[in-house]
C-alpha cells in the first residue's frame, strides 16, 4: 500500500489517486512511502474468498438448485450462515492489524528518512 508521509507535520496518510504529492494540511512536499501487506493482510484475503465461496456454494444451492452444490443440505443452515459472518468478521479484524502494522511501518520509513539514518 502507498502513503503519503508529510516530515513537517510528521503524519501518514493514504495515497489517493487523484493526490498531487503536498500535505492536504500544510500544502508542503510529501514523501511517497510503499509498505507491503503483513501476514494479517492475506490472512484477511483468505478468510474473505473462503466466505465469498461459501456465498456462492449457498446460494448456487438454495437458488439455483446446483448439483455440485448438493452437499451443503447436509449442514445446518443456520451454522452454515453463522460461519459466513464468522468468517467476514475475523476477516475484518486482521484487517485492522494490517492497517495499524502498515501505518507504524511508514511512519518509521517516514522518519528514518527525514533523519537520515
Amino acid at each position: 500500500m502507498r502513503y503519503w508521509y508529510c516530515p513537517r507535520d510528521d503524519r501518514i496518510r493514504p495515497m489517493k489517486r487523484s493526490a498531487d504529492g503536498r500535505c492536504d494540511i500544510c500544502l508542503q512536499d510529501c514523501v511517497q512511502i510503499r509498505v507491503k501487506h503483513s501476514i494479517h493482510g492475506y490472512i484477511m484475503y483468505a478468510l474473505d474468498i473462503v466466505a465469498a465461496i461459501m456465498i456462492v456454494l449457498y446460494l448456487a444451492h438454495y437458488q439455483f438448485d446446483a448439483d455440485f452444490a448438493s452437499f451443503v443440505r447436509a449442514v445446518n443452515e443456520v451454522a452454515y450462515i453463522g460461519a459466513m459472518f464468522a468468517l467476514i468478521f475475523v476477516s475484518f479484524i486482521f484487517s485492522g492489524l494490517d492497517m495499524v502494522r502498515m501505518q507504524a511501518e511508514a511512519l518509521r520509513i517516514g522518519r528514518e528518512g527525514r533523519d537520515g539514518t
